[in-house]
């Protein structure tokens, strides 16, 4: 089915590709210590690997004041020849509370501790990315946080765009960046239906794609290559464990296996910090090789249309030896070299 789904997004792309300079390449870094182990550094150079989209902390509501959460810390060096690109996210729930009038002091204190964290981490800031799952709601508070941070920064920012705030955008809006990357993926339900997938799903991206090329922003592209464990009771999602590598689920005595990707708890137990009770399921959803070349080409065209002959950047998420090692560096310059 995959290989079927790589063939038709081919076959859509053929004759519309404009052939333009090199993508630039890199990964998001997603955990809270700034480390890379060997083997990420050796598949940063192997890759050719530019740049790393690091995320310094959330921004979150708490005790009725926004809140700093989860700073990454740093325990090595910065590759030589990669620049360092910090991502804010933004939990939506903070725009729900402040007023136009806080929007300015949040703005200086977040550019404020962005600054901090990168002079810790031993970086400098060219750019900034803020990652928030904006809606028609919150848009205005977003947006008008936006400008307050242009006002202070003296960076160029960009921002993620998922794929609802692109074929929704007359609701939405578009941010004031200067750029946008399109997460290409979490574009499925969750679901505890077996055969349902949420990390990249051919079907559901097929409905976001006609709006992609006339995006007034220009766009990169971030593209899926992790895994994760979906955790669900009584036909219901319970939740994520995103921590968990599935290769482990085989051997704990507490799971019984129903398939290759479905393990039922015989028990009550916990894992990774997280109860299962006895009946409960736990679904593997892995983005293999297969599935990250089908997401590739399938934006490929659409991509190419916004921006001809301008260089745009391919990021994918995220960066770890388990999905290293799951993809290998031959599959992954694949996926490099599917965009334009």
């Amino acid at each position: 089915m995959v290989r079927l789904l790589i063939l038709v997004a081919l076959a859509a792309g053929c004759g519309r590709r404009t052939q333009g300079p090199e993508a630039h390449r890199a990964f998001y870094f997603w955990r809270t210590t700034f480390a890379l182990s060997p083997a990420e550094q050796q598949a940063i150079t192997a890759l050719h690997v530019e740049r790393i989209y690091l995320r310094l902390f959330d921004l979150g509501w708490a005790d009725h004041a926004v809140a700093t959460l989860g700073p990454v810390s740093g325990a090595g060096p910065v590759p030589a020849g990669v620049e360092i690109v910090p991502v804010v996210y933004i939990q939506a729930e903070v725009f729900k509370h402040l007023t136009p009038a806080q929007l300015p002091a949040v703005a200086g204190e977040t550019w404020r501790k962005v600054q901090d964290r990168a002079a810790t981490l031993g970086f400098a800031v060219h750019e900034l990315q803020l990652d928030c799952d904006w809606t028609d709601s919150t848009r205005e508070s977003f947006f008008g946080f936006v400008r307050a941070l242009k006002s202070a920064a003296a960076v160029p920012l960009s921002s993620t765009i998922r794929l609802h705030q692109v074929k929704y955008r007359e609701r939405t809006g578009v941010p004031p960046v200067e750029r946008g990357t399109l997460m290409f993926y979490n574009m499925g339900k969750f679901s505890a239906d077996p055969d349902a997938r949420m990390i990249f799903d051919a079907q559901s991206a097929a409905n976001y794609l006609a709006r992609v090329a006339d995006y007034p922003l220009p766009l990169d592209v971030a593209l899926p290559i992790w895994s994760w464990t979906v955790h669900t009771r009584d036909e219901l999602v319970v939740g994520l464990l995103q921590s968990t590598d599935p290769a482990e689920l085989p051997a704990l005595d507490f799971l019984r296996a129903e398939g290759t990707d479905r393990f039922v708890a015989t028990r009550d137990a916990f894992l990774h910090g997280e109860l299962l009770r006895e009946g409960d399921v736990l679904k593997i959803e892995v983005t293999g090789p297969a599935e990250t070349q089908a997401a590739a080409a399938m934006i490929g065209p659409h991509l190419a249309a916004t921006t001809p002959g301008h260089a745009r950047t391919i990021t994918l998420f995220d960066l770890s030896e388990r999905n290293l090692t799951r993809h290998g560096t031959d599959q992954l310059e694949q996926v490099f070299r599917a965009i334009r």
